[in-house]
């Protein structure tokens, strides 16, 4: 009979093995030799957690411990289970005591930086991988982990050495490359990424991630095409939520005269699916709808006029003749419309309570528009039957909710898309009236120019939105800001956990759901001086399942007595709609913590140069002076904002509005003792900056900037966006 030191040391060969089920067999029958055999005990929890049953590995490895507590690897094991059942606290525990107990075991420490990373610990998770390959110069693992924290963390240079060592290590391996590429794209080298994604796909020539940083490379580097033909090699591999965003920023700016084949269906879904921002795709599926046109049938052109406004000139005559068509229609008798006509109709009607009815109609069209909607409200008073198609025709001239009894309508059974288009005029709106007699009032307005601005949006919200793109994972405000940023010296606040954001001039609120999901621990309060735009912000917000942002209305130039401070301030398109842009923006610096972080958008003086100077008051006063502009051909009808009612007046028609320039920007930031980390703008943009001024990498340099915005004066035609750090 075997001794039990020979049963566990063949126990040890069958584990080296892979035997698992011999090797436990033998440990189980040393301990029934000896019970007190703490390497026997040891392994079979080692085995647990090689099987997964966790619970069980740490019960086994408690025991072990128990009879040997000084043993470093039982304690190790210990710390890899617990992490395996999410217990990080008690796993870091248990590897730090075995790190006291052994402090020159490199896997040890690799283990403990992969807990900390786990549980946010950046800086504690890099001091652990740097002692790991310290420790063991060739471990491969230490290194690549070591550039994912430092990565995280925006600290480029360092990680861009660590992924180098990488390749140095294991030539062999696609993810040194690939990681290197990643970094060097942050850094806007370009160039450099391309040939390392390249080298990458060499050794793996099929995985999707890689095309897709690939893709976005040749996009920075203005190679449209190519990064269109690698977003679709990497699509046709796999489908991710990663290369479906990176789809979408590759078609937004696609101009096409011709079918390119597999686009057309992938937009279709992009739109459907919700791949990225709906106003992203809305130009180039106009694009493909007109190649193609068959309006009634066009699935593409459905969910263009369900998601977002249309955003094409040549589009829009279409879908004003076909309006007009359905009008008449329902004025035929008898009906010609057919059943496979009804969704088309409503997608229609729903893109004009979108657009808020911006679509041109002369004066017989008005009257008789207003005669079939007065013929439906008289039936919904009498309780008499209501035909879809009139439905429809109503919804694409009016409101539905400008019907006196409007509701009887949800008490019918409906078709799907006849459901949709009453939810989209009746039940939202409702909804939103309860929320906004519900929404705080944190300051009154009594400021004339606010009370005019706030009038402008009582009647037009802006904007108003259907969809928004997918959320990426969220992401520490401060990484984030050095990732983007890399060579701006971004200092570190020293708060930690839940950041308090501002989001002032929230309007509908796209602006503080899109922060709500990009950054960790985000806790939001945005306000606005319109109720009824801060109401479709709630109803927006409560449809998605935030809870991280309340509002309020407000007058920011009403602030000065709010003891609240935060930490991140965003005013995008609201300081230069104030009497004084200037006297806004100190306010907010003052709710600012010291080290807080400010994003802003302010319009630029160079890029509205083109604006034609124009009045309109009302929203008939709005639609005859944009038709008129698109009868003239003027180039303002390809700005995106020229087709909705809330976006064109806000365009062009603004009650109030500043411009300002770099200069006036730039005194401003020196008077205030303000850091500027950067421009929020396309990296082909910030490519062609730096290829200019190569001695400016920050691209913060505002006299650099102003030249290149004088050469390229449609660089900044939405607005300056900038992010800005408050000193101490």
């Amino acid at each position: 009979m075997k001794s039990p030191q020979e049963m566990f040391a063949a126990a040890v060969q069958c584990h080296r093995e892979g035997r698992l089920e011999e090797a436990e067999g033998l440990y189980r029958q040393v301990l029934a030799a000896d019970p007190g055999h703490a390497d026997s005990l040891h392994r079979l929890g080692v085995i647990a957690h090689q099987q997964g049953r966790n619970g069980t590995a740490v019960d086994l490895l408690r025991r072990a411990i128990a009879r040997a507590p000084e043993t470093a690897p039982y304690h190790a094991h210990l710390g890899l289970a617990l992490g395996a059942l999410d217990r990080l606290e008690e796993a870091i525990a248990s590897c730090q005591t075995a790190v006291r107990f052994d402090p020159n075991l490199p896997d040890l420490h690799n283990n403990l930086g992969v807990l900390s990373q786990r549980l946010g610990r950046l800086d504690e998770a890099a001091s652990c991988y740097r002692k790991a390959a310290q420790l063991a110069p060739q471990l491969v693992e230490a290194h690549n982990n070591l550039g994912h924290v430092l990565l995280e963390l925006g600290r480029l240079q360092e990680a861009e050495g660590c992924y180098r060592r990488v390749m140095q290590l294991m030539p062999g391996i696609a993810d040194g490359p690939a990681n290197l590429g990643v970094v060097l794209k942050f850094l806007g080298r370009f160039e450099e990424a391309a040939a390392c994604f390249q080298r990458a796909l060499v050794i793996a020539p099929a995985e999707p991630e890689i095309l897709g940083h690939l893709a976005l490379t040749h996009l920075a580097l203005g190679d449209l095409r190519t990064a269109l033909a690698t977003v679709l090699r990497s699509l046709a591999v796999q489908e991710t939520s990663g290369n479906r965003r990176v789809f979408v920023q590759c078609v937004k700016d696609l101009k096409l005269n011709s079918e390119i084949a597999g686009v057309r269906p992938l937009v279709s879904r992009a739109l459907e699916e919700g791949w990225g921002s709906p106003d992203d795709l809305a130009r180039v599926s106009a694009d493909l709808i007109k190649l193609s046109p068959d309006l009634a049938s066009d699935s593409l052109l459905q969910a263009l006029l369900r998601r977002t406004p249309n955003r094409d000139i040549e589009l829009e005559a279409l879908l004003t003749a076909a309006r007009r068509q359905l009008l008449r229609d329902c004025a035929a008798v008898p009906r010609p419309q057919a059943d496979t006509a009804l969704a088309f109709h409503c997608a229609l009607a729903r893109q004009c309570f979108i657009n808020e009815y911006v679509f041109a109609l002369d004066a017989d069209e008005a009257e008789q528009a207003r005669q079939l909607r007065d013929g439906m409200a008289v039936a919904l008073e009498q309780g008499a039957s209501v035909d879809p198609w009139s439905i429809a025709a109503v919804a694409a001239y009016f409101p539905l909710t400008s019907l006196p009894h409007a509701a009887r309508l949800l008490e019918t059974a409906w078709p799907d898309e006849v459901e949709a288009l009453l939810t989209q005029h009746i039940r939202e709106p409702v909804e939103e009236s309860a929320l906004r007699a519900v929404v705080p009032r944190l300051t009154d307005i009594k400021d004339g120019v606010s009370r005019l601005v706030r009038d402008q949006y009582e009647e037009n919200p802006y904007p108003r939105w259907a969809g928004t793109g997918p959320a990426g994972p969220p992401q520490p405000l401060l990484s984030w800001l050095r990732r983007t940023f890399p060579f701006a010296p971004v200092e570190d606040p020293g708060r930690d956990g839940e950041i308090d954001i501002l989001v002032a001039g929230c309007g509908t609120g796209r602006n503080a759901i899109e922060t709500a999901r990009m950054f960790i621990g985000a806790r939001i309060i945005g306000i606005d001086l319109s109720l009824n735009s801060l109401a479709h912000a709630a109803r927006k917000t409560r449809d998605l399942g935030i809870t991280a942002i309340e509002y309020a209305q407000a007058d920011l130039m009403e602030l000065g007595s709010w003891e609240r401070r935060f930490d991140l301030i965003e005013a995008v398109g609201v300081l230069h709609h104030l009497g004084d842009p200037f006297a806004g923006w100190r306010g907010l610096l003052s709710l600012l913590k010291p080290k807080g972080f400010m994003m802003l958008g302010i319009y630029s003086l160079e890029g509205r140069r083109d604006l034609p100077d124009m009045a309109a008051s009302t929203a008939d006063e709005v639609r005859q002076a944009r038709q008129s502009l698109i009868t003239q051909g003027s180039p303002v009808t390809e700005r995106m904002d020229f087709f909705s009612t809330s976006t064109c007046r806000d365009l062009l028609f603004h009650v109030q509005e500043h411009r300002l320039s770099l200069v006036d920007i730039g005194a401003f930031l020196r008077t205030q003792n303000l850091k500027l980390l950067g421009f929020s703008a396309d990296d082909a943009v910030l490519a062609a900056y730096r290829q200019r001024f190569p001695d400016d990498p920050a691209a913060t340099d505002l006299d650099h900037w102003q030249v290149f915005e004088k050469d390229n004066p449609d660089t900044f035609s939405g607005m300056y966006q900038f992010w800005l750090q408050k000193a101490l």
